[in-house]
Formats: C-alpha cells, sequence, structure tokens
C-alpha cells in the first residue's frame, strides 16, 4: 500500500513548479545579458525564454501560475542581483495588462533594464519579463516623463508568432517631447520676440 501511494505520488512531484521555473529563467536571463552566460532559447513547460541581438536581450514568457504570485518570483531574481535594479521613475500604461514596470540599473554603469509585464487573472501570458542593454541609459529611468504607453504595430506579413516574446525592444514607445517654455524676452515690453 505505501509503495503504491508513493508512485502515485512520485508523477505529481515531477510536475514543474511554474514559481520556481519563472524564478530561475529570470536569473538565467539577467546572467545571460548581464553576464554573457551561455543561455540558449528554451521551451519548458510552463516558461519559454528567448534570446534577442539587437538589442542584446532575453526574454522570459510564463504561461503558468497565479500572476500575483509569479510576478513576486520574478523579483526576487532582480532584486538578488548586484546591479542593485529599482523601479523606473516614469511609469507604464498598463493597457491590457495587469501591470507594466521597468526596472533600471544604478547610474554610471551600463545600461541596463528589465521590463516586466504582469497579466491580469485568467490571461495568458501570465506574465513576460525582458531583460536588455542598450548603448545609452534611457532617461525615463531617472525622470517621471508621465505615463508611457507601448508602441503596438502590426505583425509582418506572413507571421504567425505575435506574442510579446517576439516583439523587438525598439517597439517600446519613445518619450513624448518636451514643452517649450516661453521665453523671458516676451515679458519685456519692447523686446518681444515672436
Amino acid at each position: 500500500m505505501i509503495l503504491a501511494l508513493s508512485l502515485l505520488a512520485a508523477p505529481a512531484s515531477a510536475l514543474a513548479d511554474p514559481v520556481q521555473e519563472a524564478r530561475s529563467a529570470t536569473a538565467a536571463c539577467l546572467s545571460a545579458v548581464i553576464d554573457g552566460a551561455p543561455v540558449e532559447d528554451i521551451d519548458g513547460e510552463d516558461v519559454v525564454i528567448r534570446r534577442g541581438k539587437d538589442p542584446v536581450s532575453c526574454t522570459v514568457r510564463v504561461d503558468a501560475g497565479q500572476p500575483v504570485v509569479i510576478r513576486e518570483a520574478v523579483l526576487v531574481a532582480i532584486k538578488r542581483r548586484s546591479e542593485l535594479f529599482t523601479p523606473a521613475k516614469s511609469a507604464w500604461e498598463a493597457g491590457g495588462m495587469a501591470s507594466r514596470e521597468t526596472f533600471c540599473n544604478l547610474p554610471g554603469r551600463r545600461a541596463l533594464a528589465v521590463l516586466v509585464s504582469t497579466a491580469r487573472p485568467g490571461q495568458t501570458p501570465v506574465l513576460t519579463a525582458t531583460v536588455f542593454e542598450t548603448a545609452t541609459r534611457d532617461a525615463r529611468c531617472d525622470k517621471d516623463l508621465g505615463p508611457q504607453t507601448v508602441a503596438v504595430t502590426e505583425p509582418a506579413t506572413g507571421a504567425t508568432d505575435t506574442s510579446p516574446v517576439a516583439a523587438p525592444i525598439a517597439e517600446i514607445a519613445p518619450p513624448p517631447p518636451k514643452a517649450k517654455k516661453p521665453s523671458l524676452l516676451r515679458r519685456i515690453p519692447g523686446l518681444r520676440r515672436d
């Protein structure tokens, strides 16, 4: 009887835990982009990893689990890094997601960031996290430039994969243009310039 119960319990313990997979995959992506670890595209049971080359990036897509719990697991992996990632000053509009957040490393170092999109309960993918490095630090890391939106682009003709994993990082909308302040000369009678 005990042997039969242990045999029935074995398949249940062999199932992958999406929380652990999400944490491990995020740590692997961070290590791949930051340390140059040899991480390739991976299709796991609940987690998919995709590498990008221009810019250098690594995306984790989690397809199972509770969004809040998966998000916490991913944040644990991000916070363990010595680069001291913190939330960007500019916030992202959630759009169809529950939340979109960007975490940037400390200024004065490499320009690293992690974009985390968490789904609402019942949606898939549950979470997408993209680690990437750019040539220069994004101003949105250090300045509040108002709510940011993700640009929507049409998939290429014949493209069948429209998942967020396939979307390039370049689709992130640039910051809005700054409004020009009126010149002080406009206030002085006789020196007004238009």
